[in-house]
């Protein structure tokens, strides 16, 4: 008696273009199974099976993998020519300067900062009415600027 491996389950190939679809397509489960030509049951059931979530990951990690290489090859071939526009004397000196900010963010996004006023001294301008509340401005002769008090409704 040998111990030998047992054969791996077999896969049908519409399960297999089914994941392929789902994977590389984006599709939903139900429009992957319609694109392969299977129930969204029948591959709903297929994909809690060990071998078929095997055979996704695996299908996810390759598409993973050939998207960062394209991703890869694509920005090479946008720093080329940046660098074809950088060096050209037809290329506007505005252009030039946006093309090495771009390039000195090296893919990173700008930082941005934010200045917010946190004083409680009003200075006019737009002020934030809460829902159900209404404005009910009090005046008075000697009060000087409009007063508004807000009251809950």
């Amino acid at each position: 008696m040998t111990d030998q491996p047992s054969p791996a389950p077999r896969i049908s190939p519409k399960v297999r273009d089914a994941i392929e679809a789902r994977v590389c397509k984006g599709l939903s489960i139900a429009a992957a199974a319609e694109e392969a030509g299977l129930s969204r049951t029948g591959f709903a059931k297929a994909l809690q099976r060990p071998a078929v979530a095997d055979l996704l990951s695996q299908t996810q990690a390759r598409f993973v993998a050939e998207v960062n290489s394209q991703r890869a090859l694509h920005r090479a071939r946008a720093l080329d020519v940046a660098m074809e526009m950088l060096n050209s004397d037809r290329t506007d000196d505005r252009v030039k300067v946006k093309l090495i900010e771009i390039l000195s963010q090296d893919g990173k996004a700008p930082t941005v900062s934010v200045h917010v006023d946190a004083s409680t001294t009003h200075h006019g301008g737009y002020e934030f009415v809460p829902p159900n509340a209404r404005i009910v401005e009090i005046k008075s002769k000697d009060a000087g600027p409009d007063t508004g008090v807000l009251h809950p409704m």
